[in-house]
């Protein structure tokens, strides 16, 4: 998530989505009642003397709604907002008329609120956070080509390339031709481990890509010497591009790579939390509360370490039962305890939405 401008006491933020993970977040946060600004396409059509109006054509504008649905298309990569028109180039639309804004990645967008909760100004910088700490390394390799990168949410940078001759296959030179080809895998090795250890130590995960049984080969290579390099081989994602030049680069980033990883860091993640609660739900330790009346008990002893919350629970359209949830997590915090909020598409989520969408994990026992 890449915050342009962020007023909160003045009810507004601007801001572009860059990964699927950031339209989710959007999707939990955008109410019913919330002004949302975007540029987008609206049919305009011309009526003629006689009345009839032609097929039109799209025009592009900035409008802004008042939110009445929002829905999230996973495999569009979209957000879809729709509601009435409240401001707009008034020669070319009519106002309190209903229109549907698309969210995708890249789209500035602004978002009006009354007031902002604190849970959805945390979900919105914690988007931010993700964004600039995550780094992926990229290895596009073919049988004569390797290209190093590493991206970022707001950039791609080239570490080095490599262009490498290998004899043909053929009976009498294939000893040769081996030989030529673990150099080469030598080289890329020797660049990543490099990578790795110095400037990008912190990178999430590599992703290995290319055509045909190349990329297959060089990571069967890694895997048998994971205990003679630096290389993380339990890091590396295996994907298929069109060559092994700096092209595929942005061929792989095209695939939103980085932000399937983001999500599956965050789904592993909820994973822990919910290993711990069956935990000490099995031993009995009369630590885990759940049900509203127990977890509002929890909280006024001050016995909430940790809240595990499913964001279905954050898009409630009743504005009271809205208002006491956010009152609900402010006293979390004031308390010292940590707030979770879990996907309710991730496994881990779906089984906390069974106990009514909230679990508390407990400093001690409340009797």
């Amino acid at each position: 998530m890449n915050i342009k401008s962020r007023r909160y006491d003045k009810g507004y933020v601007a801001l572009v989505p860059e990964t699927i993970d950031d339209l989710y977040v959007l999707y939990n946060v955008i109410l019913p009642n919330d002004q949302v600004k975007a540029r987008t396409y609206r049919r305009i059509r011309q009526v003629d003397d006689e009345g009839r109006a032609d097929k039109g054509e799209r025009v592009p504008m900035i409008l802004t709604l008042v939110a009445e649905d929002v829905s999230f298309h996973e495999f569009a990569n979209r957000l879809r907002v729709k509601g009435k028109i409240i401001a707009g180039p008034e020669d070319l639309i009519s106002f309190g008329t209903y229109h549907t804004i698309n969210i995708e990645t890249g789209t500035l967008v602004t978002i009006i609120k009354e007031s902002w909760s604190k849970i959805e100004k945390n979900r919105l910088e914690e988007a931010v956070k993700k964004s600039t700490s995550a780094k992926v390394l990229i290895v596009a390799i073919d049988d004569s080509e390797a290209t190093l990168a590493a991206i970022s949410a707001f950039s791609s940078t080239i570490i080095a390339h490599f262009r490498e001759r290998i004899p043909k296959k053929t009976g009498s030179k294939e000893k040769i031709r081996m030989e030529h080809i673990h150099k080469f895998f030598d080289k890329v090795t020797f660049a990543l481990e490099d990578a790795f250890t110095n400037k990008f130590s912190d990178a999430s995960a590599m992703v290995l890509a290319g055509p045909g049984f190349t990329k297959d080969n060089y990571f069967r290579r890694l895997k048998e010497r994971k205990n003679q390099t630096k290389i993380p081989v339990e890091k590396i994602i295996v994907e298929t591009a069109s060559c092994g030049g700096p092209s595929a680069i942005g061929e792989i980033i095209s695939k939103n790579i980085l932000g399937r990883i983001i999500e599956e860091e965050q789904a592993s993640a909820d994973a822990v939390y919910l290993e711990e609660i069956m935990s000490r739900l099995g031993k009995n330790t009369g630590t885990v509360a759940y049900g509203s009346d127990a977890i509002l008990k929890a909280i006024e002893f001050g016995a909430v370490e940790t809240i595990l919350i499913v964001d279905n629970q954050l898009r409630l359209r009743d504005k009271a039962k809205r208002k006491q949830l956010d009152t609900l997590l402010k006293d979390v915090q004031n308390a010292g305890g940590k707030i979770i909020i879990m996907s309710e598409n991730h496994q881990a989520g779906k089984q906390v939405d069974k106990f009514g969408g909230k679990i508390a994990l407990l400093r001690f026992p409340i009797v």
